[in-house]
């Protein structure tokens, strides 16, 4: 009797390996809740969901179907976020997003099919790792994504509470949130410019008029009329109210005991003097107005440009024409990174007149201390688009922070976080009863922001 082919086909073949198991299909769930970068999954161990485990969030489209036999194939699948999960519990896991995104309660959720290896301890070199490789520092939250490019971030007690809010501006708005926030559609107000062609490129805050709440300092480039000027609000309870306006940028640097000082910069749209001193912003008589006496630093001509610190004595830490970090000690000795860092998107050619120079306005390098009066700089380097082709025009697509530290001889890096995005505003907070933390803001290359907040 001859054997069909179909059954032929189908018996195993003795001569040939075993088969091997079909693999597994990833388990499948849903999100159950979704706090700002914090969702929780009804996936627990027995469906398979480990500590370290990656994830997807995905929505589901149309049902496709096979056009012979019209058996269903399933549906199209939309990611929309990945994660991976921090903790697994009896009935449910909780797990963190790797970057902004619009997740909500009821999308699907599906587990990675490998686990991912565990973050080595911020303060240690991952296990493995290449003698002298920087650890990975994974940030500690994230807040939901605005739906706009933040130009620069200022974190204060505006409302003289003893809380934080935290301000965010774009091209010609500031935004003012509470910190942390956990609905980016309801802002606690916005202030809008009425301006046209300005630019908003950096918010500072600090409490000079006295009044037990923070005013908030919005520098601009005003394109229009070719010129610098800073608006200065506060919040009144309900609005952000314009309460003065002084010529030329404002942007803070610390002292070596680490106070911050709000300092005021005049640019002169003149080519043989482009650059007016730089000066303390004081209020006096019921005005905002440049002290004295003048901030004078060797080598330092741009407001935008520097910070102090102690590194077994001061030193100007200080970005030169290429980039690259410089500490420029009292005695005359000096010490450069090998890597530049810095960099960013807000840049105005001035004067406009001419040629001129290329005025970047850097993010923020803030100085921390620990308890032995150990310095710790904070800095960004946002990272070209297309390498040095892009870089003149200011086209980044991501980033990373480091910590820098004195070792007696040079700055080393202490550790680094890479962020999915460019930096555009960097600070060290200190919310009520809590441990300092170091906030950025970081836009992605769609075109939102987002605060990414590390222990420092």
């Amino acid at each position: 009797m001859t054997m069909p082919l179909a059954l032929l086909l189908w018996l195993p073949n003795p001569l040939s390996a075993q088969t091997p198991a079909p693999t597994p299909v990833p388990y499948s769930g849903y999100v159950v809740k979704v706090d700002s970068s914090v969702v929780y999954l009804d996936l627990a161990a027995q469906n398979g969901a480990s500590a370290g485990q990656a994830f997807t969030v995905y929505t589901e489209g149309e049902e496709l179907k096979h056009p012979v036999t019209g058996q269903s194939l399933g549906r199209l699948e939309n990611k929309v976020a990945e994660g991976s999960i921090k903790e697994v519990l009896p009935m449910y896991s909780i797990g963190a997003l790797s970057s902004p995104a619009e997740v909500k309660a009821g999308m699907r959720a599906r587990l990675g099919s490998k686990p991912l290896p565990p973050a080595p301890p911020p303060s240690q070199t991952a296990a493995g790792a290449a003698p002298g490789a920087l650890s990975g520092r994974a940030p500690r939250w994230k807040s939901p994504s605005v739906d706009f490019q933040a130009t620069g971030m200022a974190i204060s007690d505006f409302r003289g509470d003893k809380a934080l809010q935290v301000a965010l501006s774009e091209s010609n708005k500031v935004s003012l949130y509470p910190y942390p926030f956990e609905d980016a559609k309801k802002p606690l107000t916005v202030f809008n410019h009425p301006g046209v062609n300005v630019k908003i490129i950096n918010l500072e805050a600090a409490d000079l008029n006295g009044d037990g709440k923070a005013e908030l300092f919005a520098a601009l480039y005003n394109e229009t009329f070719t010129r610098f000027e800073t608006m200065i609000l506060q919040f009144d309870g309900k609005e952000l109210q314009k309460i003065g306006e002084v010529p030329g940028v404002i942007r803070s640097y610390q002292e070596i005991d680490g106070k911050r000082v709000l300092a005021v910069q005049q640019l002169n749209d003149d080519q043989t003097f482009p650059f007016n001193g730089i000066y303390p912003l004081v209020f006096k008589d019921g005005k905002y107005e440049a002290g004295k006496p003048s901030i004078r630093f060797k080598r330092v001509d741009f407001l935008f440009d520097f910070t102090t610190a102690d590194l077994d004595g001061r030193a100007v830490l200080y970005l030169t024409s290429t980039n690259h970090l410089r500490a420029q000690f009292d005695n005359g000795h000096y010490v450069k990174t090998n890597d530049p860092v810095g960099q960013t998107p807000l840049r105005v050619r001035w004067p406009p007149i001419s040629a001129g120079r290329l005025l970047e306005f850097h993010p923020p390098m803030p100085v921390g201390y620990d308890a032995k009066k150990k310095a710790a700089i904070y800095v960004a380097h946002n990272i070209s688009m297309l390498g040095s082709l892009s870089e003149p025009f200011g086209l980044f697509s991501r980033g990373e922070i480091l910590r820098k530290s004195w070792n007696g001889l040079a700055l080393e890096d202490d550790w680094k976080a890479d962020i999915g995005g460019y930096c555009a505003g960097l600070s060290l907070a200190n919310p009520p009863g809590k441990a300092a933390e170091l906030a950025a803001a970081v836009v992605g290359t769609s075109g939102k922001s987002s605060i990414w907040v590390y222990d420092p």
